[in-house]
């Protein structure tokens, strides 16, 4: 990661002329398990959203071949929903916060509007809590857990884009487009069975991270065996560029 940011830095100063500017997004966000789209009514995932914002930089070598790096703030959710019995559902909630640094290879854009980007995306994870709530209600629901502990704190993932970029005027560009992710690594953390049982005990085990360790067995009942978990987003992407004066 060291090496990446420091070829930005060196582009970034000596480039003839560069873009910058805030960028983000609204995103649908899911934390991809097995184990968890094994399970049923049991437990299913929740259509779920985050939002980003940040800063954008892009640097064009040529015409229509360019760099583009972010540093965003990322919110990554995950809803899941559930049957327990006896008439009593549930509704559980992950919330995660990363810096996102992608670092990404661009194609058109600029002065030529219709672009296409790719690249790796560095996750750092800020922060990470849990929320659970019974319907009807009952006095084991909580909300905002902290469960950092529980998940790996970085993470890559490779990114697609395609957009446009709109001459707003001679020195401003808005950027509009998708934007796609999918986590190479696993983000959940990885426990033995005793492990996990100490942490559940202490009551310092989240929903997330023990899901992951719950397989549905052949025969209907649940075993312990873990599945990693993936990161992946996509939706919409947009920026406020600023074309800054050239250096002599």
């Amino acid at each position: 990661m060291a090496f990446c940011l420091l070829a930005a830095s060196v582009v970034v100063v000596n480039a003839q002329e560069f873009k910058i500017g805030m960028a983000g997004g609204i995103y649908s966000t899911w934390l991809v398990n097995t184990n968890v789209s094994d399970q049923g009514d049991d437990l299913d995932f929740a259509a779920t959203f985050g939002g980003q914002l940040g800063v954008e930089a892009q640097y064009y070598f040529k015409d229509n071949l360019g760099l583009s790096f972010g540093l965003l703030f990322t919110g990554h959710n995950q809803k899941y929903t559930g049957d327990l019995g006896n008439n009593v559902s549930y509704d559980a909630k992950t919330k995660m916060r990363y810096l996102d640094i992608p670092i990404l290879l661009r194609f058109g854009g600029g002065s030529k509007g219709a672009y296409f980007e790719f690249g790796p995306q560095i996750g750092m994870l800020m922060s990470a809590k849990d929320e659970f709530t019974t319907s009807p209600s009952s006095s084991g629901d909580w909300k905002d857990k902290d469960r950092k502990d529980n998940f790996k704190t970085s993470n890559i993932a490779g990114i697609l884009g395609f957009g446009v970029d709109i001459d707003a005027s001679e020195n401003v560009l808005i950027t509009t487009g998708l934007r796609l992710g999918y986590g190479f690594g696993d983000v959940t953390k990885e426990y033995t069975q005793a492990e996990a049982a100490a942490l559940s005990a202490t009551d310092n085990l989240g929903f997330s991270t023990g899901a992951a360790h719950i397989k549905q067995g052949d025969s209907g009942g649940d075993q312990f065996d873990y599945s990693p978990t993936a990161r992946a987003f996509g939706g919409l992407h947009l920026g406020i560029i600023f074309k800054l004066p050239s250096r002599k």
